[in-house]
């Protein structure tokens, strides 16, 4: 039987784990076959192509570095220490953000020079939380700092992992170039708030506690957590009978590019516009109203600034007091939109600028971005980029492309210095794979 404890793991994860965001700035500034993620209106230079296996993962947060979270789960007490990462975490609300991709197959073909149809399938992770300090101030040093306060707790959290099967089509119309990508979406696991009204108050007297809360969250698994230390979220050890679902969506990509004049090309594209119906294997955990508990202190399973994982679980199940139904629910995908121009400069060097919107769960996500790009010979491509969003102003990508025959090896990064040393970062990304050109 699904345990109530579910709710805390998932919220402990990613509070304590990598995170990856969306955005792949260096991979729209690219001409390879993965471009079209970025813009439908991709058409290739090749008459086949076959993507072999890539994976893109990227981690983001507002509020200190993963460096700060050190987390042990070697030990018996399957323990975080907090670090320095507190002092760093905003009083308006913290973000941790995006997604990790395994991309397993696409296909591309062109005919003639205008027309590009295509297949993918892709595997996607998706992460999102928004908390407030005291929530984590609350764990690692417990609620005597809080006494005779009420604290504000609410927390925002969406886990979903679900498979992407998707049809593609590009047309060029003289100048314009139009492209429509449709998705269907197979959802794996999911789990996320649909009310997120928490707060707490310590009585001044004998640490008396009173929660008041209006929280819910939706759930939608493929399997049962029994005790945290068989907890894993990863979806790669899972059978391929746990991880087809009846749980469907649909989500559609649309894009455009219009060439200005021989040199100067300029482009827009909306992306995940759909969603996910969770029907399979659903439960709603809902806890609503006020608790009151007596002599109560956090920190009494806190040690030495961090915290034990099974203390802290049996200790919040009985603090929600969480009533359980089982009603289907849907959950929306993050909203993107990529502007772009691209000043063709020579045969060798091209120039871009891009700018890049997401709206997640009533958050929006902005970066901007300046590139060029090099084709030094026919089997050789390599640029640069730079993106600045308002937590990280300077960013450093780069990104290449080799042909070696037929196989295409291609990698980027938005950030070089985040994959020299990721966990001093706030922003770590990559994406790597393999093409076979025709």
């Amino acid at each position: 039987m699904f345990k109530y404890r579910f709710i805390i793991i998932s919220i402990l994860f990613v509070f304590c784990n990598k995170t990856f965001a969306q955005q792949e700035m260096g991979l729209s500034a690219m001409n390879i076959w993965q471009s079209s993620n970025t813009n439908p209106a991709f058409i290739s230079d090749h008459k086949i192509t076959i993507g072999l296996p890539n994976i893109h993962l990227n981690y983001y947060n507002t509020g200190g570095t993963f460096s700060q979270f050190v987390v042990d789960y070697l030990n018996e007490e399957n323990a975080i220490q907090v670090g320095d990462a507190l002092e760093d975490l905003s009083e308006d609300g913290n973000i941790l953000r995006g997604v990790s991709e395994l991309g397993t197959l696409s296909f591309g073909y062109r005919l003639g020079k205008n027309i590009q149809l295509g297949f993918s399938h892709a595997q996607k992770t998706d992460v999102f939380m928004d908390f407030q300090k005291p929530m984590a101030k609350l764990f690692f040093e417990g609620n005597g700092q809080y006494v005779g306060e009420t604290i504000n707790l609410d927390t925002d959290l969406q886990l979903v992992a679900y498979n992407e099967f998707a049809l593609s089509a590009a047309m060029r119309f003289s100048k314009l170039t139009a492209g429509v990508k449709v998705k269907a979406l197979n959802g794996i696991a999911n789990a996320s708030s649909s009310k997120n009204n928490l707060s707490l108050f310590t009585d001044s007297d004998v640490y008396q506690l009173t929660l008041n809360s209006d929280y819910q969250l939706d759930v939608s698994t493929f399997g049962t957590v029994d005790d945290l230390s068989n907890f894993n979220v990863g979806v790669g050890k899972f059978n391929a009978d746990e991880i087809v679902t009846k749980n469907s969506g649909l989500a559609i990509d649309l894009g455009v590019t219009f060439q200005v004049n021989d040199k100067l090309t300029v482009g827009a594209s909306v992306l995940d516009l759909g969603k996910i119906k969770w029907t399979e294997n659903v439960k709603n955990y809902s806890s609503v109203g006020n608790e009151t508990y007596d002599g109560f202190d956090f920190a009494q399973f806190n040690n030495n600034d961090s915290i034990s994982f099974n203390s802290a679980i049996d200790t919040l199940e009985n603090a929600f007091n969480f009533q359980e139904t089982n009603e289907e629910f849907s959950t929306t995908l993050p909203l993107k939109i990529y502007l772009t121009a691209n000043y063709q400069f020579n045969d060798m060097l091209r120039f871009g600028g891009m700018f890049y919107n997401e709206n997640y769960r009533g958050q929006n996500f902005s970066v901007f971005a300046v590139s060029a790009n090099a084709k030094l010979t026919k089997l050789l491509s390599v640029g640069a980029i730079y993106s600045g969003r308002t937590d990280s102003f300077f960013n450093l990508g780069l990104n290449f492309a080799v042909k070696l025959g037929p196989a295409q090896l291609f990698a980027t990064t938005d950030n070089i210095l985040a994959i020299v040393k990721p966990y001093q970062s706030s922003n770590v990304n990559l994406r790597t794979g393999l093409n076979l050109l025709f």
